[in-house]
């Protein structure tokens, strides 16, 4: 948009005239509208008065039908010379009698309208009621001329015309006396400004010349001329340091416009493409480091956002492949983000060299190929080894039970015998063997027992599992008549596995349950479930010696005993096979207790969610 060129001088000249005729016009205008309303209210009030008059000194006229003395009434208006006509009517609407004697009948109203006067044209006219008391004897019309008015205006439009150009004669003559005052130093300000604009030095100030508003606007001319160094400088020091930031960064900095053209290029760009900032700037990126094939991709992805403002690719890793100056091409990672200031776009891109990062991953990913190699064949060995194991166990323990139960049987046979001529020395050792052949023929049993479990295939179905801990619970009632132990059985969800070991699982618990609250003045035993995490988890607590938590990581171990044989019997395989067959069933056993105050074991058959461990 062009401007015209004004100087500040002939700008406050065609203000002050404005200001001055439009005060003048203004004042004008205000007079004649209090001229025109207040001479139209005086008419009204004068013809109002004059119809009164005329009304009431026409009461005989109409009264006793004398036209004369009606006409010599009317007459009596000639005193008024801007009366220019008057009727009277009787009381049946006729015309009585006129003035003046000339007056055409055509000009006046055929019959008497409603009383009240209004202007109408150049004139004023109306009726007034001939009254007497109560009685209307006629009607009275009177007619003024108010030409007079627009006379009056036209005068005083012509004074209103001398007095503007007076008024503004004055006005230009002390404007052309003072106007140096306010000018010259806007004048002086205009000229330093424009030295400032045509040098760039931002260290010129402009000279004060008073204390007025305008000396005002220089002092904040000159100091924001200050700011205006200030911030250049600290300009130039930021462009430096981001210049010396750009440089010293780990990737390349590559800046692009709208057009791909690019406009910014740091020094681990010209490193690692091998072109310098100067021989780039103002050249196509796409002609410069983008492989062929991507090249047409990267020109329709820039005009699709320049169309829809959308870029898939904007402000995410990326890993691409660029090219260096002599054409190899290589792998890096890219992020892009649009940079909007204004109206002005630029894209700015930081691109890191993965060359050696790729070689790395690709070792990492051969030796973890090897290395997941050797844990196949690492595991494979350990599943051989463990059948291998499992095996020996279960016939080394099947191969002890022939002599171990030919022992019991001979043993047995001595002490039939000979036990008559045996002394007590002799019997007790007789007892002692008996008793200890049966704890190894427990042992072997209960070997063989959790050395099967390794090969035993599961046969899941839908378990009861509140009737199965009940038919345990009426099971050791019935064979242990003289146990007192307290049993609380709460109600219990099923579950489902395998029938067979899941009993064992409740014997077990049951069992051990039992046998170490024996002991107690009441022992007591509960049996229930609860749901966490969406999980069936099942307990069985009693309040019997329990163990010390320091030694938990052994209470499920085989051949691990917590207590001593004199306080409690028991091979320590129970809780062994207990928590092998929780296993696999995909689950996990846990226990907390206090010395002489109990123990809680608790398991799930599907775990779900792990319950948390015990510290």
């Amino acid at each position: 948009m062009a401007f015209k060129k004004t100087t500040i001088q002939s700008k406050l000249l065609r203000v002050i005239l404005l200001i001055n005729g439009a005060v003048i016009l203004l004042t004008c205008i205000m007079f004649f509208t209090y001229e025109y309303v207040t001479f139209r209210q005086g008419r009204m009030r004068e013809l109002i008065a004059i119809g009164k008059i005329v009304a009431s000194n026409s009461t005989a006229s109409l009264a006793f039908d004398d036209r004369t003395a009606a006409r010599e009434t009317l007459n009596a208006l000639e005193a008024e010379t801007r009366i220019t006509a008057a009727c009277l009517y009787d009381q049946d609407g006729k015309l009585f009698s006129s003035f003046p004697d000339h007056l055409s009948i055509a000009t006046i109203p055929t019959s008497p309208a409603q009383d009240g006067f209004t202007f109408t044209g150049n004139s004023l006219e109306g009726f007034q009621g001939v009254i007497q008391g109560d009685q209307r004897l006629g009607t009275l019309y009177l007619r003024y001329n108010i030409e007079a008015l627009y006379e009056r205006m036209k005068v005083y439009a012509g004074l209103a015309v001398i007095i503007i150009l007076i008024s503004s004669a004055v006005a230009y003559l002390l404007y052309r006396r003072l106007q140096k005052s306010i000018s010259r130093p806007i004048l002086a300000l205009a000229k330093t400004a424009h030295a400032i604009a045509d040098l760039q030095d931002f260290s010129v100030r402009a000279v004060k010349e008073s204390e007025d508003e305008v000396g005002l606007f220089t002092d904040a001319f000159n100091q924001m001329l200050y700011q205006i160094q200030q911030q250049n400088s600290a300009l130039s020091e930021s462009s430096a340091r981001l210049r010396g930031v750009l440089n010293s960064a780990l990737s390349g900095v590559v800046v692009i416009d709208a057009h791909g053209v690019i406009i910014d290029w740091n020094e681990r760009a010209e490193k690692m493409f091998g072109w310098t900032k100067e021989e780039v700037i103002g050249k196509e990126l796409a002609s410069i480091i983008i492989p062929e094939n991507f090249r047409e991709g990267h020109r329709n992805g820039m005009l699709h956002f320049l169309k829809t403002g959308e870029g898939p690719v904007l402000n995410k890793l990326l890993e691409l492949t660029a090219l260096r100056r002599n054409g190899n091409e290589f792998p890096i990672e890219l992020s892009i983000s649009a940079l909007k200031t204004n109206d002005v776009l630029t894209f700015c891109g930081f691109v890191t060299d993965i060359t050696d990062r790729k070689k790395a991953e690709e070792a990492i990913h051969t030796f973890n190929q090897k290395l997941e190699q050797m844990v196949i064949d690492r595991t494979t060995e350990l599943e051989i080894a463990n059948k291998e194991l499992e095996s020996f166990s279960y016939s080394v323990s099947h191969d002890l039970r022939a002599p171990l139960r030919s022992i019991h049987g001979y043993v047995n046979i001595l002490y039939e015998d000979y036990g008559s001529i045996m002394d007590d020395e002799a019997k007790r050792v007789i007892h002692t063997i008996l008793r200890n052949g049966q704890r190894m023929g427990q042992l072997i049993d209960d070997l063989l027992a959790f050395s099967r479990l390794g090969r035993k295939e599961l046969t899941k179905s839908d378990i009861s599992m509140h009737d199965l801990a009940e038919s345990i619970i009426d099971e050791y009632k019935r064979n242990a008549a003289s146990n007192h132990t307290f049993f609380t059985l709460h109600p219990i969800p099923s579950a489902r596995g395998d029938s067979t070991t899941v009993r064992q699982v409740w014997v077990n618990l049951i069992s051990n349950a039992v046998k170490y609250s024996k002991e107690k003045e009441k022992p007591m035993v509960e049996i229930g479930a609860f749901e966490e995490h969406n999980n069936i988890t099942y307990y069985v607590k009693d309040n019997g010696a329990g163990f010390d938590m320091e030694y938990y990581d052994k209470l499920f171990g085989v051949f691990q005993r917590l207590h001593s044989m004199n306080e409690f019997e028991g091979t320590g395989v129970g809780l062994a096979i207990v928590q092998r067959i929780i296993s696999k069933h995909g689950g996990k056993i846990w226990a907390k207790a206090k010395v002489n105050e109990g123990a809680t074991f608790y398991f799930t058959l599907i775990d779900k969610k792990a319950p948390e461990e015990v510290s």
